[in-house]
């Protein structure tokens, strides 16, 4: 079973992206006047009309918006219903009984009410690649595949790439030997490209991007509205929560006994109490060399800071100055952020540098990834100097 997330993160930047365009034109526009309530929800929905004709949801998002926070639960295409006393995949019910359905059967699932929806097909990534081309993209390994039936031919290479709005939409299809992880990788590489484009655009390509955006998508949200949202989440911090299923007799059925934890969370955006305990997990390597040490014992004899779960790579990264230790945090929210940061600080001495140069950031993963370390399972990956 396959939920299909390698999807997930580029139709639902795309809300983001439309609100990005959006917002530079409103600028005399009153934020605050919208009829919209909080917590609100969202239905997010996705095809690829390439590789499947029919107009089945393989890409359906729950998205939740309240306290500062966004919550997106991603939901299998291909979980088991019932609707008028028969079972169907709830990929299919869009197709079959339309919008309005689907809203109501997620709603049955979720606990909570939904207000808009939107629709995206896996193509706008040309359109809105082709209008802010070429796109910066760091290519971490060469990429070949061809697929005649589908017409898609990729052939990239390890390094700094300068895409057109074909080139990306294939960058971001492309399988390989990660799977899910690899292309979920690739689709935030390219929607952090693009949010780069947009900040430096003109008023007449945020004008196109803003037709693109509206026009080539079906969904029930007004301008007003959309401006509302941009003002109250341009600063929220964004967090995927997991479907509870089971495999049973190789269908894909709801977990009974979790999903009340699920609607929990979503109605009130705060962790469950099962999960108040688990550790976060951190990746620390360094940025010198020296044969004066072992660095794996050194990292564990100085940390003594409970609930933390610390693998340690001792290989020297090269791609960041010597002088400073750095740390790089992977969608965790503002609290436990500073709270590492503290406890690093309290345990090595010296204040960190938070990596945000996207460029250096690849660099980073590329060298995880080089040492057969998957860096999408920490919250945190801390490069040490020398100088703690």
């Amino acid at each position: 079973m396959k939920i299909h997330i390698l999807r997930i993160l580029s139709f639902i930047f795309l809300i983001f992206l439309t609100l990005s365009f959006i917002i530079p034109l409103g600028k005399n526009i009153q934020l605050d006047q919208s009829s919209i309530e909080f917590p609100y929800y969202f239905l997010v929905l996705g095809r690829d009309e390439n590789i499947e004709s029919s107009t089945r949801t393989d890409v359906i998002i729950l998205g939740g918006i309240d306290k500062g926070k966004i919550i997106f639960l991603p939901i299998p295409r291909d979980l088991l219903i019932s609707i008028d006393q028969t079972e169907r995949r709830i990929n299919s019910v869009y197709e079959i009984y339309g919008i309005d359905r689907l809203k109501e059967e997620v709603e049955k699932l979720s606990g909570v009410q939904i207000s808009d929806y939107i629709i995206f097909d896996y193509s706008i990534f040309k359109s809105i690649g082709d209008l802010f081309a070429p796109i910066d993209i760091y290519i971490e390994s060469d990429m070949s595949y061809s697929d005649y039936h589908q017409n898609l031919h990729i052939d990239f290479k390890k390094g700094y790439n300068k895409l057109n709005g074909e080139e990306l939409l294939y960058y971001v299809r492309y399988r390989d030997a990660a799977g899910d992880l690899g292309r979920m990788e690739r689709q935030k590489n390219a929607v952090l490209a693009l949010l780069n484009e947009v900040k430096s655009a003109g008023i007449n390509k945020l004008l196109e991007a803003v037709n693109i955006g509206l026009s080539d998508t079906v969904n029930s949200f007004e301008i007003k509205d959309l401006l509302f949202l941009y003002n109250q989440v341009k600063n929220a911090q964004m967090e995927f929560i997991s479907f509870p299923y089971l495999i049973k007799d190789s269908y894909v059925v709801v977990d009974e006994s979790k999903i009340s934890q699920i609607q929990y969370k979503l109605k009130t955006f705060e962790a469950y109490s099962d999960q108040s305990n688990d550790k976060s997990k951190i990746l620390i390597t360094k940025n010198f060399s020296s044969k004066l040490y072992n660095f794996y014992t050194y990292v564990f004899d100085v940390w003594k800071k409970p609930g933390y779960q610390i693998k340690v790579l001792d290989e020297t990264f090269d791609g960041l100055s010597d002088q400073y230790s750095y740390v790089f945090f992977r969608n965790v929210e503002k609290e436990t952020k500073e709270k590492i940061k503290a406890d690093l600080k309290e345990t090595f001495g010296t204040n960190f540098i938070e990596i945000e140069d996207k460029y250096k950031y690849f660099q980073l993963i590329d060298f995880i990834s080089e040492n057969l370390i998957d860096p999408t399972g920490y919250d945190a990956v801390v490069v040490l100097n020398e100088r703690w």
